[in-house]
């Protein structure tokens, strides 16, 4: 595929960033990018790195972060992507589980990680910066101009069932797995995207701002593009995403819903816009919102009126066009995925012209299992399978697929992966939904796994038990779903804080009366925080309630056997969240 692409579209531009100096967006062709992953994987080859070597890659989405990923394709190697934001003692658990014996690092300070933990890992053999690449290619094309033709025998003797990469993923232990995906799960999801949508071409400028390391991004903003010859734009850091949108002027872009949350708040709270106008503009969004109702084809929704359509017509070139130029003035699509979007925001964006294909799937898919068709998005819904994919409702309500894009397996995981697929091929995706005029609806998680608005999945059974180590903490439940962050419901110890109040004088008896004093709170932050100084960044505790009284299968909270029922307690407090 990437051969074709750099052949088909040499002289196209390929892979875009921010140039530091001109503070301008510069281009690669494909050609300038087939030549650098040539002398990158002559400098594996020289290496005489094995087919199936497992490569590892922690770094902030770049050029060169491309260039690792694809030469580690054109040899045969197996990619390990990991988040950037996770701290060291993580990075070596994946290090150590799947036997890396490289490591690329974005700079200085992912370095540090890795030389803190490297002393545990006898395997590892190099470790990289992306600064060092350019060394690399220079030592892998004078090793290439030795070894005539080796190069061109190399990469195209990967078969179909290869595995491309190892993915980490959380299960409901919060022990992570690595899916292992092929060259033909890639393919074939993105060829199932490309026959909805026939309509995309080369022409293409998507904007990528998700990571790299996570499944979706690397499918919707890396070779999706890639197979479609179009190009890519790499956002500066995810707090310029408004500008890079204004900068790129992108067609296409893969998103959490976090991001249209948060402009759906910047449009609702009219910045720049005078006071007397303010009425007519919060009255051009309430239509929108109808409008994409309609068009989202929400059950009940009435079509607009004749003076309605009239208004809408007058609204779209005063108030919608602005707005769509906010986000480049091009886009053909958003798409979403990662966690629920809610229906409303959908329609809001759609009525403003601004077309959110919600879609689904799972790293073990990788990841599309069903996505809104373009030009016929049905709100509230995932869209239907993708072509190629097969998709049935288990007696329990269980989500379970099958085809072309299901992993290989579970990494050296022989019970997890008996678990995960039955004998039949089919994979239990352990969410809950039902399928409805062809159009497949998540209506809940089998899994305990917490999905954040920005898409990362948070396993909270080890925290929990982290935080109930707390002499303080009886019980601990977090929440957090469709949520920026993660909140942790505390049940105190009453006992031993009680004894902690007497000596601190506060004199307060009442157990709902003593958890509201400022400096209780200030307690059990610290508690929180002791208890979790190792967890990645978007697994940290930003909220602490505190509970007068404990969970209990008296009041539903927890099964007979003293499992959390997390959808029970997550509807009792929601609104402490």
């Amino acid at each position: 595929m990437a051969h074709r692409a750099f052949a088909n579209f040499a002289a196209r531009p390929y892979l875009g960033q921010k140039n530091k100096n001109s503070k301008q967006y510069e281009f690669s062709t494909y050609a300038q990018i087939a030549t650098r992953v040539r002398h990158l994987s002559g400098a594996f080859l020289k290496l005489d790195l094995e087919r199936g070597t497992r490569v590892a890659i922690v770094g902030e989405n770049a050029i060169e972060w491309a260039l690792v990923d694809l030469a580690a394709q054109m040899c045969g190697l197996i990619l390990v992507p990991m988040f950037a934001t996770l701290p060291a003692v993580q990075i070596k658990t994946i290090l150590a589980d799947c036997g890396a014996s490289a490591i690329f690092v974005s700079d200085e300070k992912q370095s540090a990680k890795i030389e803190e933990i490297r002393a545990e890992l006898p395997e590892l053999e190099h470790v990289w910066t992306f600064a060092q690449i350019a060394d690399l290619e220079r030592e892998g094309a004078a090793f290439l101009d030795e070894k005539i033709g080796i190069y061109e025998a190399t990469w195209p003797a990967a078969m179909p069932n290869d595995t491309a990469t190892i993915i980490y993923t959380s299960g409901t232990t919060g022990e992570p797995k690595g899916v292992m995906l092929s060259h033909r799960n890639f393919i074939a999801n993105a060829q199932g995207i490309i026959e909805i949508a026939p309509h995309l071409d080369e022409n293409e400028v998507f904007l990528s701002f998700l990571p790299l390391a996570h499944v979706y991004e690397r499918l919707a903003g890396h070779f999706l593009p890639l197979r479609l010859g179009a190009s890519i734009a790499y956002c500066e850091s995810l707090f310029t995403v408004d500008k890079n949108l204004v900068e790129v002027r992108p067609t296409m872009m893969a998103c959490v819903p976090r991001l249209y949350e948060s402009s759906r708040e910047k449009l609702l709270s009219a910045t720049g816009v005078p006071q007397e106008k303010r009425a007519a503009y919060f009255a051009a969004l309430d239509l929108a919102i109808k409008a994409g109702r309609f068009k989202g084809g929400t059950a009940g929704a009435p079509a607009l009126s004749f003076g309605e359509k009239i208004k809408f017509a007058l609204y779209n070139r005063l108030v919608y066009s602005k707005i769509r130029e906010r986000f480049g003035g091009r886009l053909k699509h958003f798409i979403s995925g990662g966690a629920p979007m809610s229906a409303e925001l959908g329609a809001l964006f759609l009525g403003v012209g601004l077309e959110i294909l919600e879609g689904y799937g799972l790293t073990e898919t990788s990841p599309v299992i069903a996505v809104n068709l373009p030009g016929k998005p049905v709100l509230g819904t995932v869209g239907p399978p993708l072509p190629g994919v097969e998709v049935k409702i288990a007696e329990d309500g269980e989500i379970l697929t099958r085809g072309a894009c299901r992993m290989k397996g579970y990494w050296e995981k022989p019970a997890e992966n008996a678990a995960a697929i039955d004998p039949d091929g089919w994979f239990h995706t352990g969410d809950i939904g039902t399928l409805e005029n062809g159009n497949l609806k998540i209506t809940d998680r089998k899994k305990d796994l917490l999905v954040l608005a920005n898409g990362k999945k948070v396993a909270p059974q080890p925290i929990e038990i982290r935080l109930q180590e707390s002499r303080y903490i009886a019980q601990a439940v977090l929440l957090g779903d469709s949520q920026k962050a993660v909140t942790a419901l505390l049940v105190p110890n009453f006992a031993t804080l009680h004894e902690w109040a007497a000596k601190e004088n506060l004199g307060i008896g009442d157990d709902a009366a003593l958890i509201k004093e400022a400096s209780v709170t200030r307690l059990f932050q610290g508690e929180v925080e002791s208890q979790t100084t190792d967890l990645a960044d978007f697994e940290k505790i930003r909220k602490i309630v505190l509970l007068p009284e404990a969970f209990s299968t008296q009041n539903g909270e927890l099964t007979p056997t003293l499992k959390v029922k997390r959808r029970v307690v997550a509807e009792k407090y929601g609104d402490s969240v």
